[in-house]
């Protein structure tokens, strides 16, 4: 957990600016109540979720969250880990547990441990990603029960390296798969 000063975060949001007196200052006590670190950025983004957030669109995502079988303990984990979670939209969070669980029939639960998920782009990363690890699974390449949520956290250059140049013998598929995957998002192939 990354710890600095929240000065820049608070300015570079600007919603918090506007904020009561009143409204900011019982937004700070709940997110120390929920056991954010006032030194740690997550705080301020925690922050900024609580203040920017109404109650009803809180509510509504907690609900969302909760369709796709978490808990309130579930998504307060999740939250605590990056609140940027609360953050992403419903449709993008839809869009997210939507692929992860009925298409690659994936656990939903497993993004607890990777709420980061939901900030990522989902036709750069999260598609062309689960292709090529969709296929190391059918081949038995990597464990059933490897992480399902580090490979995305991965910067391309790593992933690349990890997940598509060490299988040499399948290094040309999965390098195929990962670009005609971004061809056929329409995406450029950089």
């Amino acid at each position: 957990m990354e710890c600095q000063g929240q000065a820049l975060l608070l300015y570079s949001e600007g919603g918090l600016v506007h904020c009561t007196p009143n409204v900011l200052t019982k937004a700070v006590e709940e997110v120390k109540c929920l056991g954010f670190n006032p030194l740690c950025t997550t705080f301020g983004v925690a922050l900024i979720a609580k203040t920017l957030l109404s109650k009803s669109l809180w509510d509504a995502k907690v609900d969302l969250y909760k369709r796709w079988g978490w808990s309130e303990e579930t998504l307060l984990e999740a939250f605590r880990k990056n609140p940027h979670c609360m953050l992403a939209s419903r449709d993008k969070i839809n869009v997210v547990m939507s692929f992860r669980v009925n298409q690659l029939g994936w656990n939903s639960l497993l993004l607890v441990k990777g709420p980061n998920m939901f900030l990522y782009s989902f036709e750069r990363r999260i598609i062309l990603r689960a292709s090529v690890l969709r296929y190391l699974q059918s081949k038995g390449l990597i464990k059933k029960n490897a992480s399902l949520v580090v490979p995305f956290g991965l910067t391309k250059r790593q992933f690349l390296k990890r997940f598509v140049e060490c299988f040499e013998e399948h290094n040309h598929c999965l390098l195929k798969l990962y670009e005609k995957k971004l061809k056929n998002d329409g995406m450029p192939s950089a």
